[in-house]
């Protein structure tokens, strides 16, 4: 049995060699250098108007300090809030102004489950926030 498993082994590689398969394989070309395409882009036609116009900057510091000193803020009130049940998803935020004191909270549920709460007011000194958690 082994004898006639080497003569197969023998006569296949003699057909082999004798009629040789030809891929017709050429090697690839070398890859072509990058084509500059970008162009630069092109001025287009505008109705704006490129002016300077240039300021004394003491008159533009006079009049900034009377708006923000004679310029009373408008009073509002909102709140808004989300409970998504599908989620677990809960926030929320409370805010009012009576024109110069502004003041609120908003709450976020954490990936930890914990609710951060931020209370917080500005008197026209700057903003001041209390931060806590609620489990």
């Amino acid at each position: 049995m082994q004898v006639a498993a080497a003569v197969a082994v023998v006569l296949a590689a003699a057909l082999v060699h004798a009629h040789p398969q030809s891929y017709n394989y050429e090697p690839p070309q070398p890859p072509q250098p990058p084509q500059q395409t970008y162009l630069a882009p092109q001025p287009q036609p505008s109705d704006r108007v490129d002016e300077v116009v240039e300021f004394n900057s003491s008159l533009l510091q006079v009049l900034f300090f009377h708006c923000m000193t004679n310029t009373k803020g408008m009073p509002y009130d909102f709140q808004w809030g989300v409970q998504d049940e599908e989620s677990g998803n809960t926030f929320s935020h409370v805010e009012n102004s009576d024109g110069q004191t502004t003041q609120g909270e908003y709450r976020v549920l954490l990936p930890d489950g914990r609710t951060q709460v931020v209370k917080f007011f500005d008197n026209g000194d700057g903003y001041n926030a209390e931060v806590t958690y609620e489990k």
